[in-house]
């Protein structure tokens, strides 16, 4: 059997063994005294017994497991005064009234009440109760059952007489006309308590704000509805666990201006420790403390105490009573309740308040960020039509420059072929130098002209076949004569086992003529090698080595960036636009290639080019009108 007990401030001098033989007792059958008894016992045995356990004010502590079967309510929620809900309104009273009864000492009892049953319909059961401690002047717990009447009747039904405990005891009149009245009394404290439960309940609810707002309705509701309680005192325990820290007055207009009213300090902290409700009484009559002080331990199940609910009465003692600290016990139960839900509910609003802030922060971030988008792309768009405008200019710029630059180069190789003896020699010397700086410079507009066709890629690879070992010889003795006026060893090694390869001659060629140009540039003495080589079966290395002045470190990053040299001086030893190396990059990236550098300062550099066997031409028409859908 599944038990299920409650946070029970108040404890049985009796164990859980004893007190089973007390139900026993309860739902065990009268002595038999003939046939038809036996009869009768053995049909109460087929009926269920609901058995149950309360506080002498009726707060329930336990539940057998036929309460849930028979009303369909758990029993871990009928705990406290949850149960009521499954009892007829009417009856509620009357069944208070029995557990809260002033006789010493108390008699056990036997009452008819109707009860909510699982089906929806309200049945007739029988409600037996007894002590605990039957040997006890006041009650400290009640044991009883509850049984289905309309089923003994049903199961009875045929018999011709009426069950034996059902047959009321011959009483005396006088008896019966007192216990009436004693039983009316009962009634009316228990209708009056359960009065103030709701009124209490109402006003909460009524008054529910913040934290601060619903501990002053707590005070004040329980003034108004406890009828004897002049003020009350709401005190909670500090944050560090350090005291109790007063938090709510109520029933302050009861008093004079300037007085507070107070209680004494060990009366709460009896409450708060032992977590019963307390009662104290001052015959004093000096003013300084009340005629009479209750206090209650204001505690829930999930949060345990959280401080100490007091009332008091500044001249009548008898303004409070048992009755009065049963129903303040109850009050304190549920101002914990009602504290828990506040609690939650201002931390629930402070994490809404700080998701708020969040989200106006993310918004804002977004927003900003949105902008910086918008403002990085029209600076794209910017730079791209700079860039676009930059290399229209230097196109055009080239072609202009490089016409009648030809024409100098021409008019210069002319003279110096058909009327070298008509010159003198400065004249043939003069004419010379033309003809060797108009090379060089239409070397560089060339190199211009490159670059701005790759950035605008109007650049376009002419694919075919040819002999890779052809081409790096030609090259090589382009640049022989060079090499040899230097006193500069130049090589040239090829371990390809099949020389042809499927690419841009144009392109490689000129690839290999910046390598190969700049190592007969920078290097003053030592060697050059060239050497061709097979990574695998479809990509090739070329690799250009010299024993030249070399790189700096810090600029061995850069070396491909566009206009980057080593000396950035006007007066440096080296002419050039710094345009070589970073066209060579381009146009190997543009046959799948990669090229790399190493180099020391005063050791000489090593820039090898890795690309495929045989590319494959890229249909650019097609990729444009792809775009463009």
């Amino acid at each position: 059997m599944t038990q299920y007990h409650g946070n029970n401030s108040l404890r049985s001098e009796f164990s859980d063994t004893e007190k089973l033989h007390k139900v026993s007792e309860i739902t065990s059958p009268q002595p038999q005294v003939d046939d038809r008894e036996t009869q009768h016992d053995r049909l109460l045995d087929t009926i269920y017994h609901i058995v149950w356990k309360t506080n002498a004010g009726g707060w329930a502590t336990y539940f057998g497991q036929g309460w849930e079967e028979y009303t369909g309510l758990p029993a871990s929620a009928a705990l406290g005064f949850g149960y009521l809900a499954r009892v007829h309104p009417e009856d509620r009273p009357r069944l208070l009234a029995r557990s809260r009864t002033p006789q010493t000492p108390p008699p056990s009892y036997e009452i008819k009440i109707r009860l909510l049953a699982r089906c929806g319909t309200y049945r007739w059961n029988l409600a037996r109760g007894a002590p605990a401690n039957p040997y006890n002047q006041e009650v400290l717990e009640w044991v009883g059952t509850y049984t289905d009447m309309d089923a003994i009747e049903q199961t009875q039904a045929g018999t011709e007489a009426e069950p034996e405990f059902l047959r009321p005891q011959a009483r005396s009149q006088p008896n019966f006309r007192a216990e009436n009245l004693c039983e009316d009394k009962i009634l009316t404290h228990a209708g009056q308590d359960l009065q103030a439960i709701d009124r209490f309940t109402n006003l909460l609810s009524q008054r529910a704000g913040s934290l601060c707002q619903l501990l002053q309705g707590i005070a004040d509701a329980t003034v108004e509805a406890i009828a004897g309680a002049e003020f009350c005192l709401v005190a909670l325990l500090e944050y560090d666990c350090s005291g109790l820290k007063l938090s709510a007055v109520g029933g302050t207009e009861n008093f004079g201006a300037g007085k507070t009213p107070h209680v004494q300090n060990k009366l709460l902290w009896k409450a708060f420790a032992t977590g019963e409700s307390v009662l104290c009484r001052s015959e004093s009559g000096d003013g300084l403390l009340p005629a009479a002080a209750c206090a209650a331990a204001i505690e829930s199940g999930p949060s345990g105490r959280l401080g100490v609910l007091a009332i008091g009465n500044g001249k009548d003692s008898t303004a409070i009573d048992g009755h009065t600290q049963q129903l303040l016990a109850v009050m304190g139960k549920q101002a914990a309740i009602a504290i828990n839900s506040a609690r939650a509910i201002e931390k629930l609003k402070k994490q809404e308040q700080l998701l708020e802030l969040q989200n106006e922060l993310l918004i804002r971030q977004q927003e900003e960020l949105e902008n910086q988008g918008r403002r990085i792309q029209q600076q794209k768009l910017q730079l791209l039509e700079a860039a676009k405008l930059k290399s229209q200019f230097l196109g055009i710029m080239s072609h202009e420059l490089r016409t009648p630059m030809n024409a100098i180069i021409g008019f210069s190789q002319l003279l110096l072929r058909q009327h070298k003896q008509l010159l003198t020699a400065q004249q043939t010397e003069m004419v010379g130098r033309i003809l060797h700086n108009g090379k060089n410079l239409l070397l560089l507009i060339n190199d211009i002209l490159d670059l701005s066709k790759i950035e605008s890629g109007r650049t376009e690879l002419k694919i075919e076949k040819f002999h890779l070992g052809h081409l790096v010889m030609d090259v090589a003795r382009e640049f022989g004569n060079q090499a040899t006026d230097k006193n500069v060893a130049m090589s040239v090694s090829v371990y390809l086992q099949d020389q042809f390869i499927v690419n841009d001659k144009l392109r490689l060629r000129q690839i290999l003529v910046n390598l190969v140009s700049n190592a007969v540039k920078f290097t003053h003495e030592g060697s050059i090698c060239i050497e061709v080589q097979e990574l695998n079966c479809d990509r090739l290395i070329i690799s250009v080595q010299d024993t030249g002045i070399g790189i700096c470190e810090t600029d061995l990053p850069h070396i491909f960036d566009k206009f980057r040299q080593g000396d950035q001086t006007t007066t440096r030893q080296y002419p050039g636009t710094g345009l070589g190396l970073a066209i060579c990059a381009s146009l190997v990236k543009m046959i799948d290639g990669t090229i790399t550098a190493e180099s020391q300062p005063k050791k000489g550099s090593t820039f090898r080019m890795e690309f495929p066997r045989k590319i494959y031409p890229k249909k650019r028409d097609k990729e444009v009108g792809q775009l463009l859908l």
